[in-house]
């Protein structure tokens, strides 16, 4: 697995339950969020590390 993970993720007019949903998956994964950063109204990059 890679040590970091860099996700584009669009929340639509719908917002953030989805994206909930995708940092809950990743973290079942085992990885850990580290940055969210805002391109636009809806879209976003979510960074995430490998969990130690």
């Amino acid at each position: 697995m890679p040590a970091y993970l860099v996700l584009p993720y669009d929340s639509g007019p719908l917002g953030f339950p989805g994206m909930q949903a995708l940092i809950n998956e990743k973290a079942a994964e085992g990885y850990a969020l580290l940055r969210v950063i805002e391109r636009s109204t809806y879209q976003w990059v979510l960074i995430f590390k490998k969990a130690q």
